[in-house]
């Protein structure tokens, strides 16, 4: 068979050992964070001229394991690949397990127009489900999903209609409808639950500055508590009853990680974390118009913002109605932004806490170096030891724990005077040792005295 000019071209450049290049870099990322000992980093020299078709990949690199960042990483490609016509980038992710840890969100051009052979990644985390774990579900809750109803007292109208969705993934959506306030009286939220250390209290995270704290009284009654997690002194109801309801279409502004590939679009909701499918409806062409025009490379997915609705649809393939996002109307999309880790519980030992209250006081943050609060050792153990500051001096002692009830020794530390802050540090040693119990209630830890009153309270620093 006689060879065309192109394949013969083709075979004599198969024949024809490769001119090798190499692109050398560094990657590495802001958190202060330890990679695990399975963690692998991969980076990838990708072809990226055509906005409408995927990636080339030219050239890889794999560490394993990874080790701690910066990172350093060689990529070898043929040299004969490169047209200075072209343009070229590379990526970068860190995995451990198979799961995605970090990753590039921005473009770094190599090679042609203006790129070198050198490059520093910057590693972005990755907003993941497994940073908000599954909260443990009392019996009292399950089985889940669920959904709870009720009117609850109004200031200033007949009351108040709540319906909370709790979800099995720990997400919940909760929907209060104003009676008698005309068209627009309903706000809906969405966020992550979480139980107290008490086993009984229900955090409900959401898109509001305060969680929403609720008693689990039994299996089908969750009562509204105040803003300190104490029950309403009221003989008014403030209970919400399981009830067999649809489950909310939550409308509102959400944020979340948008990508769109092989003709769909997709958005991890940041409060939430939940992956939702775009429905191709309302503003969806916007939102595609908007990412294609502001994408740093094929797959890219950008920090996204639209007021939408989450409606069980029919999904592209199969006949089960799914959630999905209706984009109603696209706002702006933010390139290089991402997702905060969503809300997860913090660990009553080895967090670090500031500080917050003293009693009724707010403690108000302070130009000082090292703020008042402490930490407690994570062994796990009965008895333990804690470190921290009064705001002037360092503070060291133990405490014993048995079950919701902690002692805390003599408090030992350094003996500096320091104008202004003595009073602040002479109060935080005194509700230690008065400390009789404790709670953690989502990310706040609470130190009580023997009748249950406040004592000091402290936020993950």
């Amino acid at each position: 068979m006689r060879k065309t000019p192109m394949l013969a071209v083709l075979a004599a450049l198969a024949c024809m050992p490769a001119a090798a290049g190499t692109i050398t870099g560094t990657a590495a990322y802001r958190e202060r964070l330890a990679l695990p000992p399975d963690a692998v980093f991969e980076a990838t020299l990708e072809d990226v001229s055509r906005a409408d078709a995927a990636a080339i990949v030219l050239g890889e690199a794999r560490v394993e394991p990874a080790g701690q960042v910066p990172i350093r990483f060689a990529i070898t490609f043929d040299d004969a690949l490169i047209d200075q016509r072209m343009s070229y980038n590379v990526r970068g992710r860190i995995t451990v397990g198979g799961e995605l840890w970090f990753t590039t969100t921005e473009s770094h051009p190599v090679l042609t127009r203006g790129g070198g052979s050198e490059v520093t990644l910057r590693l972005e985390r990755v907003a993941r489900q497994a940073e908000a774990p599954l909260p443990a579900t009392p019996d009292p809750l399950a089985p889940l999903p669920a959904s709870f109803t009720g009117t609850l007292p109004c200031a200033d109208c007949p009351g108040i209609d709540w319906q909370v969705d709790l979800l099995a993934d720990g997400s919940f959506q909760l929907r209060q409808t104003w009676q008698d306030r005309g068209p627009d009286n309903s706000e809906d939220d969405i966020g992550r639950w979480a139980i107290g250390s008490d086993a009984r209290s229900l955090i409900l995270q959401g898109g509001r500055e305060a969680p929403v704290i609720l008693d689990v009284q039994d299996a089908n009654t969750l009562r509204l508590m105040d803003q300190e997690g104490r029950p309403i002194a009221s003989d008014l109801p403030y209970d919400l009853a399981r009830s067999d309801v649809p489950p909310l279409e939550p409308r509102l502004v959400m944020s979340g990680m948008y990508s769109y590939m092989a003709d769909a679009g997709s958005f991890t909701e940041c409060l939430t974390g939940r992956r939702l499918p775009v429905a191709t409806v309302a503003d969806n062409a916007a939102l595609e118009r908007a990412y294609l025009e502001a994408r740093s490379e094929p797959g890219a997915a950008p920090l996204a913002i639209v007021e939408g609705r989450i409606a069980r649809l029919p999904p592209m393939e199969g006949t089960s109605l799914v959630p999905q996002l209706e984009p109603l109307a696209f706002i702006r999309i933010e390139p290089g932004a991402t997702c905060p880790p969503p809300f997860a519980p913090a660990e009553f030992a080895g967090t670090q806490w500031r500080l917050t209250r003293l009693g009724d006081d707010a403690v108000q943050p302070a130009d000082r170096r090292d703020p008042p609060g402490l930490t407690l050792d994570a062994s796990g153990d009965a008895a333990g030891r804690f470190a921290g500051s009064g705001g002037c001096n360092r503070l060291v002692g133990g405490y014993t724990l048995d079950g919701d009830r902690i002692a805390f020794g003599s408090v030992a530390g350094t003996m500096m005077f320091c104008d202004g802050l003595m009073e602040t540090e002479q109060a935080l040693i005194a509700a230690l040792d008065a400390a009789r119990s404790w709670r953690v209630l989502g990310r706040q830890l609470d130190l009580m005295g023997e009748d249950g009153t406040l004592l000091a309270r402290f936020a993950p620093d």
